[in-house]
């Protein structure tokens, strides 16, 4: 008798434990995945780059090269036209610090036509209008940029562009 009193508390326990995680995966908490999958909100991330666009317009007509090198991941790289990509936040620093210097102030504008991706990755494809202090439009173009969480916040971390006016002509010698 107590060798089956045995077995139903132990067959009673096992139902009991098997029917409650039962319950918890179809309620679909059962993984962290699942929860990671269900936090991410593709308009939240949307609305954070469309504010970090708008503070990259900011810190470019500031000639803030710190400031725009601080919205990149730490491992991201800059694919500008005609040179070797830029790898990591000093590098793209010293990226802007040299089209500055060339340059002078600046305004830049950016239109997102495309953003989709998740919790991972978001990438974002639009196109942008950069104008000297005079307002003249001096170059268009289109981008796409791979945006990755960092820090809490969406960072540039692949940024890719590339003019839609002619090559400039070489410079006479």
């Amino acid at each position: 008798m107590k060798q089956l009193l045995t077995v139903l508390v132990i067959f009673s326990i096992t139902t009991l434990f098997i029917a409650c995680n039962s319950n918890t995966a179809e309620s679909g908490t059962n993984t962290a995945t699942e929860e990671n999958t269900k936090s991410f909100d593709l308009a939240t991330a949307k609305t954070a780059i469309s504010a970090t666009n708008a503070e990259f317009e900011t810190l470019v007509s500031k000639m803030d090269t710190v400031g725009l090198a601080a919205l990149y991941t730490s491992d991201a790289k800059m694919m500008v036209p005609n040179m070797p990509a830029l790898s990591g936040k000093a590098n793209i620093q010293s990226g802007f610090a040299g089209m500055f210097a060339e340059t002078g102030p600046i305004g830049i504008k950016f239109t997102s036509d495309e953003v989709s991706g998740t919790e991972e990755m978001v990438s974002e494809v639009g196109s942008y209008s950069m104008t000297d202090k005079s307002g003249k439009e001096i170059d268009k173009g289109k981008y796409i940029v791979l945006w990755k969480m960092e820090d809490g916040k969406w960072k540039l971390h692949r940024d890719i562009f590339n003019s839609d006016m002619p090559p400039m002509a070489p410079a006479k010698k």
